[in-house]
């Protein structure tokens, strides 16, 4: 049978993604997207070269470079196999960038009856929002750039913890965009570990996505992060397509090369 080419559901994925996660700050630059977020997340601080140029490659890099350093941040690609140009990974190899946290997007389809567990609780956004930067123990810096990511997301947002002794144990996000759930910040606590809540979080996400006309589920995960990967599979999650990032190399660098 002949391959089918699922680049068109992939670049889906990827608006879905950017409407569910953005950024502070996106800046369209020649078919790639400078994305700006005070440098919370690789992912919302990062070139996304999604279309081809007209421009040559070299100048288009520097002038990524440019926008980055101009904001004290280190420039980064975020590389898709529909990155374009398809040899601009090459190219940033050959100028030094190394590669960084090789990622995983999975998709699932929610066709199936789902696991609830009542421990699960839906909150508030305060609520949420204080939960998991106790649990992550996020400093200020970090906080602050989070949550205005959250609240400026296309679409609804399910905020869900697990408490013991009324105290959060762990947390989950889902944001609703059209007929897909994106699920971020799938965290627990290092002792409440392997005890089945993010399993509970992540059905209670999925359930509640799917009541309100969801058809798909996707999220990402690190690509060495088995634990997480082998439990998205139980729920039937599957890997999509993989990215990864080229971050350049520091100023000190270039000068002794």
């Amino acid at each position: 049978m002949p391959q089918v080419d699922q680049s068109a559901a992939f670049r889906r994925l990827e608006r879905l993604a950017f409407r569910a996660r953005p950024a502070l700050e996106s800046v369209e630059f020649d078919g790639w997207v400078l994305r700006f977020a005070d440098g919370y997340t690789k992912r919302a601080n990062s070139v996304n070269p999604q279309f081809g140029s007209t421009r040559p490659v070299e100048r288009k890099i520097a002038r990524c470079e440019s926008e980055y350093e101009g904001r004290g941040l280190p420039t980064i690609f975020r590389l898709t196999p529909f990155s374009q140009p398809p040899e601009l990974d090459d190219i940033l190899a050959d100028a030094g960038y190394t590669t960084l946290d090789p990622t995983l997007v999975m998709r699932t389809p929610l066709d199936r009856p789902l696991f609830r567990n009542d421990r699960v609780q839906a909150v508030g956004p305060d609520a949420w929002f204080d939960a998991f930067d106790r649990l992550k123990q996020h400093e200020p810096a970090r906080q602050r750039p989070h949550r205005r990511i959250v609240e400026t997301a296309e679409g609804d947002p399910r905020f869900a913890i697990v408490e013991r002794d009324n105290i959060p144990v762990a947390c989950g996000l889902g944001i609703l965009v059209d007929d897909a759930v994106g699920v971020f910040d799938l965290f627990t606590a290092e002792a409440h570990r392997r005890q089945g809540l993010a399993s509970a979080i992540l059905g209670s996400i999925l359930g509640w996505a799917r009541d309100r006309g969801a058809r798909i589920a996707f999220l990402q995960v690190h690509g060495k992060n088995e634990p997480a990967i082998q439990l998205y599979e139980r729920f039937g999650f599957s890997i999509a397509y993989r990215y990864w990032y080229r971050i350049a190399p520091n100023r000190s660098e270039r000068r002794d090369a």
